[in-house]
């Protein structure tokens, strides 16, 4: 049996991923730091994309976390870097939900994927952890929260907050 994600999970993951990518970095910081993915036949890493010697326009990808899909069992296993490979994050780290071990990833309750400081993980906004507006945006992109209403949606309900009365 070969050990591959399903077709439908991969684009399901694609799209989640697009999305966790765009809003982990507040637009402040988006310059310095910035995150992406790559999606193989049955892991997926997400990685930091830093300067290469601190030269502008130049970015290297530097692993973070792996996600292994394993197809017999249709679970997967959550690692980090450490120095020279990958390690699990934790021996329970199996999980039949991509999104609950995304949701683990992004918690990093012990600084393992992206160091600590103080003893809290390291967040992009500041040493002592996120703002509350990056904590709602990562929320909204896992599920932990409600979306915000999109632009037009937004339109319709002001307009009808704001639409005259109309008398018989």
């Amino acid at each position: 049996m070969v050990n591959e994600i399903p077709q439908h999970s991969r684009a399901l993951i694609a799209r989640l991923l697009e999305a966790y990518c765009a809003r982990i970095c507040p637009p402040a910081a988006r310059n310095a730091v910035s995150i992406g993915f790559r999606l193989d036949t049955d892991h997926v890493v997400i990685h930091e994309l830093k300067r290469i010697c601190g030269v502008p326009g130049t970015r290297q990808a530097a692993p973070v976390a792996r996600f292994r899909y394993r197809s017999a069992t249709a679970d997967w296993t959550l690692d980090y870097f450490f120095e020279d490979g990958w390690r699990r994050h934790r021996t329970s780290a199996f999980g039949s939900s991509f999104i609950n071990l995304l949701r683990e990833f992004d918690a990093d309750p012990d600084g393992r994927f992206w160091g600590q400081l103080d003893g809290k993980s390291l967040r992009w906004c500041s040493a002592r952890g996120r703002c509350s507006a990056c904590d709602l945006r990562y929320k909204q992109v896992l599920g932990l929260a409600a979306p915000l209403p999109q632009p037009a949606e937004r339109a319709a309900s002001e307009r009808t907050l704001t639409a005259p009365s109309v008398r018989p």
